[in-house]
């Protein structure tokens, strides 16, 4: 009786990812991913107002006390600098390892913070994401990110005008997590410096094709993660970095971390929860759900809860807000 309240795609879902997690245990020695899993699975049914509301307070608290004191001095502010084609830019990383760091917290917070206020205060929600975005953009110059709260401002703007009216267009954004996570693989599995279209791409992608397929032939194509795997970065130190060979695409890494098995059931499962989001007609979750897809083609925080939340509300319960208060009044 008691496995009747549980959906089978939750049940097959949930054993497939312990499964998989203990492989990976076995394989690697990590745990991560089953403590991904783990919280992924026991947030079933869980109101994502309640869990966005916790992430908001717990995180927003501790990035902003750490950005506090990097201005204080407290902690180091690591200063990078970097050529453009117009001029040579300094990059602020306010007390995180790495500006993209501190980006990336920005722009998660700003859309589950956005998401629960998603039916009030849409000019103080534009100002503040126009706000933040040319704020990423001038002291930390993450590109991605500050495009990323741009567009995440856009679709509140639209969601709230619309009252998130149906469009077709929203019935492929399901799927965008397979189109994205499939595009990154197969342009760097394929990548070559004699093909002007890939050196290009390359080129405005920041060099992630040629560091996806550089990795792809060091460390091949591991079913279940491969132990050893080390990638050299820029983050917490400004000291010059010799051997970087640090992959931030979030498909391509957890390639290697986790394995190809454990990437593509993740895939599925990311797609058929967003199917039943769309069939809910929860259309300004589904967005967010679809642009942050798009926003870890390039970063590498599809699955860590201190970034992206929502990875692990893919089982949680949307509430109406209507139905909410009338829950809450019940009660």
């Amino acid at each position: 009786l008691f496995i009747k309240k549980f959906s089978a795609f939750y049940i097959i879902s949930s054993i497939l990812l312990i499964l998989t997690s203990i492989i990976v245990f076995l394989r690697t020695g990590g745990t991560n991913f089953l403590l991904y899993s783990l919280l992924i699975i026991l947030l079933y049914q869980a109101d994502v107002d309640v869990v966005l509301k916790t992430y908001v307070g717990v995180s927003g608290i501790i990035v902003l006390l750490i950005f506090l004191l990097s201005i204080l001095g407290v902690v180091p502010n690591l200063q990078f600098a970097q050529i453009r084609s117009s001029s040579l830019v300094v990059r602020n990383s306010f007390g995180f390892i790495y500006p993209t760091d501190f980006a990336s917290h920005c722009f998660y917070l700003f859309i589950a913070w956005g998401y629960l206020l998603r039916e009030k205060y849409i000019f103080i929600r534009t100002i503040v994401g126009l706000s933040l975005a040319f704020f990423i953009l001038k002291f930390c110059d993450a590109r991605l990110n500050a495009l990323s709260v741009l567009a995440a401002t856009l679709i509140f703007i639209i969601m709230y005008y619309t009252k998130e009216r149906e469009f077709k267009v929203y019935s492929i954004m399901p799927y965008f997590a397979l189109i994205f996570s499939t595009f990154m693989f197969y342009v760097s599995y394929f990548f070559t410096w004699s093909s002007s279209f890939y050196v290009n791409l390359n080129n405005l992608f920041s060099m992630r094709l040629f560091l996806g397929k550089n990795a792809l032939d060091t460390y091949g194509l591991p079913l279940f993660g491969k132990a050893g795997v080390k990638f050299i970065g820029y983050g917490g130190t400004t000291e010059s970095v010799h051997s970087y060979n640090y992959v931030d695409s979030s498909y391509i890494q957890m390639l290697f971390y986790y394995g190809l098995i454990p990437v593509v059931l993740l895939v599925l499962i990311y797609v058929f929860a967003s199917k039943k989001v769309h069939k809910q007609k929860k259309y300004l979750f589904l967005a967010l759900l679809s642009l942050i897809t798009i926003n870890c083609m390039i970063e590498a925080f599809w699955i860590r809860p201190g970034y992206n939340i929502f990875m692990f509300t893919i089982f949680a319960n949307l509430y109406d807000i209507q139905n909410k208060e009338k829950r809450e009044v019940r009660l």
